[in-house]
Order: C-alpha cells, then sequence, then structure tokens
C-alpha cells in the first residue's frame, strides 16, 4: 500500500480507525467457567496502527480473549487493493497459547530497555505533527499500566507513560524516547504470531 492509501483509511472511509487515528489490537483477560486460568500478569492490551501493513499486512484490529487456557483471536482485516474508497473488511479467528501471548509482551519490555530518554518535551515533539506508526496500551493484574506511542519521524521517536488506576493516554504528558527501531523485535513477534497462524489457515 502507499502512504497516501493509509493517511486515506484513517481519515477517511474508517471512521472507526479515525478515532484513534489507527488500526486497534485488543487482549483482554475474561472470566470463564473452566478451571483453568490465566497465568499471565497481563489483563488487557491494545495496540494501534497508524497503516494496516505496519504490524501485518491490511491488519486493522484484533481481540484476543483467554479461553479454557488459550487466546481467542478474533482479526479483522482491511483489503484496499481496489481503492481507499471501497475497501473490503474481512475477518479471521484463530486461537494461540499463553506463551504466544507473553512473548509479545516480553519483546515490548525488552524493546523499552534499549531506549533511552531525551531532553525534549512531548509537545516539542509534536510541533511538526509528525505520523503515528503504532500505539500500544497494556493494563496488568495488580492494576499498574503502560502507554506507548511511536511515531515515523526521521530519528524514531516514542513517546511513554505509566502509572496505575486511571490510564493517562494524553501524549502531553508521557517522556520522550529514542530509538523507535528498539521495537523492532515487538514487531516482528506481532507479525510472526499472525504469520505462524494465517498462513497455515
Amino acid at each position: 500500500m502507499a502512504e497516501g492509501s493509509f493517511k486515506a483509511i484513517a481519515i477517511g472511509t474508517l471512521l472507526v480507525v479515525a478515532i484513534s487515528s489507527t488500526a486497534f489490537f485488543y487482549i483482554s483477560s475474561l472470566s470463564n467457567d473452566s478451571d483453568i486460568t490465566n497465568s499471565l500478569d497481563i489483563a488487557s492490551l491494545r495496540i494501534s496502527g497508524n497503516s494496516t501493513d505496519i504490524l501485518y499486512p491490511e491488519l486493522m484490529d484484533a481481540s484476543f480473549v483467554f479461553q479454557e487456557g488459550n487466546w481467542i483471536i478474533s482479526a479483522s482485516f482491511v483489503d484496499d487493493s481496489e481503492g481507499w474508497e471501497n475497501p473490503e473488511i474481512y475477518d479471521r479467528e484463530f486461537s494461540v497459547t499463553p506463551e504466544e501471548v507473553e512473548i509479545i509482551n516480553l519483546s515490548l519490555h525488552e524493546g523499552l530497555n534499549g531506549t533511552h530518554p531525551l531532553e525534549i518535551s512531548p509537545s516539542v515533539l509534536l510541533e511538526s505533527n509528525p505520523h503515528i506508526g503504532f500505539d500500544i496500551e497494556i493494563t496488568y493484574t495488580d492494576g499498574s499500566w503502560i502507554y506507548i506511542t511511536t511515531f515515523q519521524t526521521a530519528e524514531g521517536h516514542i513517546i511513554t507513560n505509566s502509572g496505575t488506576d486511571t490510564i493517562d493516554n494524553n501524549l502531553l504528558s508521557g517522556t520522550v524516547l529514542q530509538p523507535v527501531s528498539a521495537l523492532d523485535s515487538f514487531v516482528t513477534a506481532i507479525h510472526a504470531l499472525f504469520s505462524n497462524h494465517l498462513d497455515m489457515a
């Protein structure tokens, strides 16, 4: 897809994407009648991408639901090969193991450990209106959370914020980090997860 197509999808036809200017992943742990419990400390995880190809080709949104020992993924995709004015949206569903979900979580935090803070404020970074790459919002079972937004700047920037209780997704209250390439392993983990299951479908 061309970059213009990405922008057109985000601001034009797909209003659900335009609300956050991105595509959505949402991972949530739901209660169930099984004796098998969620062994991860993740309560929810949401990822948004400015283009549907950043994390996996044509991926628009996905929800991960913990059920009977596995995570069920219900994903939506958008095919705009016929033009962004008339995109085709289609759905897929598959299951993954808790270990696969944990790989995503660990790759994110390992990537963040490879970043360093910059001595500029979020407001300075946002003055140039940089394009969002994707953002990530994770809440944990202890009530803590982390919110991360990546930007497609020449240098590659990240704004991150964390805390407890109510999630603060105001970019102006975060910290600016570099380099965004530190999260490449996270992007690879997301792509591998979908490739391993959808390519076999």
